[in-house]
């Protein structure tokens, strides 16, 4: 059975595929209350004088708040790739994967997959910390495949969840 999804790889498949993948982080929920906690430990530092703690809250605060920054670098190395701006054709089977685009095309088995998510909008597999496929349900090819692709990689994947 071959599950068909074809989308435009573009800057904003990318961001989206990216947030998508921010969004399982579990402190990542807490981003705000975490830092107006650590800004408020940074005011304390500050007025008691304690040099060391104040930079260390500052930089928590900075990492915090650093998802857009990281963004930018997640959209500056997809220039870099060879699927830039392609028209991707990506097929899920009981094999693995396959992704083709006009210059490039890549094939990974299930066993490269460490993780997959669904989200309401789509599903995202991941096999790395960094490296993911964001496949949208906008871009399967019928209905049904969303549910099959869904079955396929909760069968072949450990670690699936719905969030």
């Amino acid at each position: 059975m071959q599950i068909s999804y074809r989308f435009q790889f573009s800057q904003a498949h990318v961001l989206t595929g990216f947030l998508r993948n921010l969004q399982q982080v579990w402190w990542v929920r807490f981003k705000w209350p975490l830092a107006l906690l650590f800004a408020l430990a940074l005011a304390v530092c500050v007025y008691e004088e304690f040099p060391v703690l104040a930079v260390v809250f500052a930089v928590g605060i900075a990492l915090l708040l650093s998802a857009p920054a990281i963004a930018r670098l997640a959209l500056h190395r997809f220039r870099q790739s060879p699927f830039y701006n392609d028209e991707i054709d990506f097929s899920l089977s009981e094999s693995g994967s396959h992704a083709r685009g006009r210059h490039s095309e890549v094939r990974h088995g299930w066993e490269a997959y460490t993780k997959a998510r669904r989200f309401k909008d789509g599903l995202l597999l991941c096999h790395g910390p960094d490296a993911f496929h964001w496949l949208p349900d906008a871009a399967a090819a019928d209905p049904a495949a969303i549910a099959a692709a869904q079955q396929l990689a909760r069968a072949r994947i450990r670690d699936y969840r719905e969030l």
